[in-house]
């Protein structure tokens, strides 16, 4: 996906065969200094007693990174506090628990780590980062997929495999930095949420931004601990404008895709949100009410995603047979594993309220045969297990 304009976002320094993050040690070095604490018309023996003073406290300090000698980077040093303005009503106050980003021997499942940022007043809106391996085993065909894989988000485009939204955002650590996920796999992510992670109220675009800056750093000080060479650029200029409902819906073709309908010309009461820009995905959520779609439709059209919905589309359901690929269909769900041109994409149909079991069965074939049309891997025609549930 990538060419000679993305060239800054490009890593060609494999990963050491064993590492583990030396961030630690530089933060620990830089993280706060007595001279700092100790400007104006101070006197060097008192500066002296209070520098001891410190260095035997500093130790619990930094773990917190807390109170007066927080450092002004936070998140494993990638984030500094002007980073944090949009997001927070008062970033110079905003408290940092962190687990270091660990790799090589004490990790098997790829680089681990998290940061939860509050305001220490309290303030509801904390953010949580984290760096992790996707993997379905864990379920991140579910929650994760339902979060950050939203309509909501925005692609970041120039080839990165990552989506971000006002509350919401996600980058891949780039594959010549660990490599590659295997066909059962997913890939390394850092990820950010703030808040509730889907909400009926329009998008706003200056908290979308700043997710996206933010992602992108963490991804980058991340990289560089690990020993990666090259730098991912601000990914901002490039956005398209946040998704927003889509009015205009017509009953004959659902999510704007021509010829999709679950029959009948009624027209549709309830409007969509449809991803917006070319990226990892297109999702159409309909009917949000609150914290989810009642209706998803989604297309996985980026390979390294594709591996998280294995076990789904597997054990979810009444198997669905297809000559080119696999999946399942229950009561509330169906989804497809295929190969397109693109690589492996899946199809998934989900419904999040009782009753919609006639509405899937009918969506998912149609849905499958029109996006598979849309992606040049068509016609794919789908052979569903009976109603009553017998093969």
């Amino acid at each position: 996906m990538s060419s000679a304009e993305d060239e800054p976002n490009r890593y060609d320094q494999p990963l050491p065969a064993d590492r583990e993050l030396l961030s630690e040690r530089r933060r620990r070095r830089r993280s706060w200094h007595w001279r700092r604490l100790l400007r104006g018309r101070v006197r060097p023996l008192l500066a002296a007693g209070l520098a001891g003073v410190l260095l035997g406290v500093g130790g619990m300090a930094w773990q917190a990174q807390a109170g007066p000698f927080a450092p002004d980077e936070v998140c494993w040093g990638a984030l500094s506090r002007d980073d944090l303005a949009p997001l927070f009503r008062e970033p110079q106050d905003v408290e940092a628990v962190e687990a270091p980003v660990l790799y090589g021997v004490r990790s098997l499942d790829g680089p681990t780590g998290n940061c939860q940022l509050a305001n220490s007043d309290g303030d509801a809106w904390a953010l949580t980062a984290r760096v992790h391996r996707l993997d379905d085993r864990a379920g991140d065909d579910g929650k994760w997929a339902d979060e950050f894989l939203s309509a909501r988000l925005t692609p970041l485009g120039g080839g990165l495999l990552g989506m971000a939204s006002d509350s919401r955002a996600w980058l891949a650590i780039p594959d010549g930095c660990i490599g590659r996920p295997g066909h059962l796999d997913g890939p390394t992510v850092v990820d950010i949420a703030q808040g509730s992670w889907i909400s009926d109220m329009e998008p706003r675009t200056k908290e979308r931004d700043a997710m996206a800056r933010m992602v992108v750093k963490l991804v980058n000080k991340v990289s560089a601990d690990l020993g990666c060479t090259g730098t991912i650029a601000d990914p901002v200029d490039r956005l398209p404008k946040p998704a927003r409902y889509t009015r205009t819906e017509k009953p004959d073709a659902l999510c704007g895709i021509k010829g999709l309908t679950v029959g009948g010309e009624q027209k549709p009461t309830k409007y969509p949100v449809i991803t917006n820009g070319r990226g990892p995905v297109r999702t159409c959520d309909r009917h949000i009410t609150g914290s989810q779609p009642k209706q998803r439709m989604m297309t996985v059209e980026d390979s390294r995603l594709a591996g998280i919905f294995t076990r789904m589309a597997l054990d979810e359901g009444d198997r669905v047979h297809s000559a080119a690929g696999y999946g399942s269909l229950g009561p509330n769900l169906g989804v497809l594993r295929t190969r397109c041109q693109t690589g492996e994409t899946v199809f998934l149909v989900q419904a999040n309220e009782g009753g919609a079991g006639a509405a899937v069965r009918t969506l998912f074939p149609r849905y499958v045969e029109a996006e598979a049309a849309r992606l040049g891997c068509g016609p794919l025609k789908l052979k569903l297990p009976r109603a009553d549930g017998r093969r």
